[in-house]
């Protein structure tokens, strides 16, 4: 299944029609945050320019179905008050719900992948208001610790995984105790050829792979780690039940590649993707991910698309023998519904237009 989870006739009901990213956390009664990165209020890159902005939704039949803004009122609003000057934007990485307090960490950057800075904020209220708790240098690991995805632990711990966000390095691994979360110079970092936590550490997964946005979850006793890899340019889905480990002999499962922009959209041929954010409430069996889209030559198509994969438990042998070598899964499709409003906004859309908060 391949569906829009933003547009016209889609999102509208919260006052924007397109976003990109789209991280998940659960907040307790079978609804989940849902966190966009750069938004709209219209299609194609036009109108108000927000970023990050959230929602509340939940699945219905199994679809992403958007119930309200995350913040205060009806209509979507940023997160984090800032003004988007001289190409200033605030790009979240991921959410986490620990203990009914959701954590947000995001990347400040001056131009996409010219990160300045990074910062994690808390909010008390279900995303309603946020407050800062630490910000971090961008040049802590180097950069390789800048774009993050994380979960909690069974152990307690919150495990970490990161790289730089310019598409090009390796994943590494850390972890911390809730109390450090805002003073990265205390988490501990892994080394899997030595199997030490420490102050310093070495990639966890490198073969093949220039890491792009990746999302982290412990489902089901497994540790699965979906991700966009710029050395292939396809959405990967890992699976294991240890992290502190090699991740190179893992299997992969491909969720969706690239392919041109004229072809059919398919999982097998999906246009300049980006993201993988695990949906709430997935299963090894019935996973859902959030996939963005970018037609980066026109801005023709901006959007988060929902996936829905059935099977990665027998593709990894989870009560069963394991898969032993890298396949392609196959992703059964559902063509989203057309919406004519849309399709004649893209038609007349020329240029970018991106329209400054008043100050």
């Amino acid at each position: 299944m391949m569906t829009d989870i933003l547009g016209p006739g889609i999102s509208d009901l919260v006052g924007f029609r397109s976003g990109d990213l789209g991280m998940m956390a659960p907040l307790g009664d079978g609804t989940f945050a849902l966190v966009f990165g750069d938004s709209f209020r219209e299609t194609g890159l036009r109108g108000e320019w927000m970023s990050p902005v959230g929602v509340v939704a939940q699945l219905v039949d199994g679809i992403i179905q958007i119930i309200r803004p995350l913040n205060a009122g009806d209509r979507v609003q940023q997160l984090i008050d800032y003004y988007h000057r001289d190409k200033l934007t605030l790009i979240p990485s991921d959410i986490i719900n620990i203990d009914g307090t959701l954590y947000l960490q995001g990347m400040w950057n001056r131009g996409i992948g010219n990160v300045l800075s990074t910062e994690i904020w808390k909010s008390t209220n279900n995303g309603s208001t946020w407050s800062s708790v630490g910000t971090t240098s961008a040049n802590y690991m180097n950069g390789l610790g800048n774009l993050i995805s994380w979960e909690k632990g069974p152990d307690g711990y919150i495990y970490v995984v990161s790289s730089s966000f310019t598409r090009s390095n390796p994943v590494y691994l850390s972890r911390f105790q809730l109390a450090d979360i805002g003073d990265r110079s205390k988490w501990q970092l892994f080394d899997p050829s030595t199997g030490i936590w420490s102050n310093s550490g070495a990639p966890i997964l490198s073969a093949n792979v220039r890491a792009g946005e990746m999302n982290l979850r412990f489902i089901e006793g497994h540790w699965v780690l979906a991700m966009f890899n710029e050395q292939t340019l396809k959405i990967e889905v890992r699976i294991s039940d240890t992290l502190a480990q090699d991740w190179n002999s893992v299997p992969v499962a491909n969720i969706a590649q690239n392919g041109p922009w004229q072809a059919e959209q398919t999982p097998l041929n999906f246009s300049q993707p980006y993201g993988a954010y695990i949906v709430t409430g997935s299963t090894l069996a019935n996973m859902d991910l959030v996939v963005s889209q970018w037609n980066t030559y026109n801005n023709s198509r901006y959007n988060s698309v929902q996936f829905n994969v059935k099977g990665l438990d027998k593709f990894y042998g989870i009560n069963q023998p394991a898969a032993a070598t890298t396949q392609v899964l196959n992703v059964e499709e559902i063509p989203a519904q057309v919406i004519s409003e849309q399709l004649l906004e893209d038609s007349l859309l020329q240029q970018t237009q991106i329209t400054e908060q008043p100050q």
